[in-house]
């Protein structure tokens, strides 16, 4: 047995899958690269090919169909430290059975795929809840991002159905990549020299809409003017918005 390391992106886990069905070595780890560093033994580096990574995902959906392609997918995007190996065994259930596991949570790994899938897609519900946007001096629409899962990928196509008059761009600041939006498509980009705050994830001054303060200022002043002060109870605000989100919340900015 050995250790697999892969680039990290979803087809080079079923590229080392599709390895190791075709080498019947079945690794002790699949690693992704920021964690290659802690690899001890025989490595195996796996590099990603499309074809051999489609044959992988046509054999999943052809025994465990759309709801088990969706449970793996939305479970590798969680990161979890053994999401890697969690999918493989996952897989090796499936591809012995020939039916659909995904609601077998009696075999442990169809379990622990269930419920991180549970929490990406919980985390994914928050986001399109409690993103704020702020407008460009060239007027696209900014929002910053910091997920715990990788979930931007899930929440895209909410807001290209919710603003498609609009330009926009949301950006994961955690991970260093977004998709931007011009009103005609959708595509991925990294920002070398942010002009933003990476951790408020604000405009910089010089490159905000001359409006926006302004209708920052009317949205603060319609929120404080809303809430009752003798009823403020900060843990139940915690407890339907958690305070991770709000350094992104304009309302929070008081």
């Amino acid at each position: 047995m050995s250790n697999y390391s892969y680039d990290g992106t979803f087809p080079g886990l079923l590229t080392a899958i599709f390895y190791a069905y075709d080498s019947k070595d079945w690794p002790e780890a699949i690693i992704r690269p920021e964690k290659q560093g802690l690899l001890f033994g025989e490595i195996v580096k796996i590099n990603t090919d499309e074809q051999k990574a489609t044959r992988v995902w046509d054999g999943v959906k052809r025994y465990g169909g759309e709801l088990t392609c969706e449970q793996i997918f939305h479970a590798f995007l969680s990161l979890d430290d053994d999401v890697e190996m969690i999918i493989l065994r996952y897989c090796r259930e499936l591809f012995t059975q020939k039916v659909c596991i995904a609601t077998n949570f009696a075999n442990d790994s169809v379990l622990k795929v269930s419920q991180l899938e549970k929490k990406v897609l919980r985390e994914a519900h928050h986001f399109v809840m409690f993103i704020r946007f702020e407008q460009a001096a060239d007027g696209t629409w900014f929002a910053p991002i910091s997920p715990k899962y990788d979930i931007l990928s899930l929440i895209t196509g909410h807001f290209r159905a919710r603003f498609a008059d609009q330009t926009w761009l949301i950006y994961d600041t955690r991970r260093g990549y977004g998709f931007f939006f011009d009103t005609k498509k959708i595509e991925q980009i990294t920002i070398d020299n942010p002009a933003f705050n990476v951790i408020s994830g604000q405009l910089n001054s010089n490159v905000t809409h001359p409006e926006e303060d302004k209708w920052q200022l009317m949205w603060k002043t319609y929120f404080k003017q809303i809430a009752i002060k003798e009823r403020t109870n900060i843990k139940c605000q915690q407890n339907f918005m958690p305070k991770r989100f709000w350094k992104y919340l304009t309302e929070k900015k008081l």
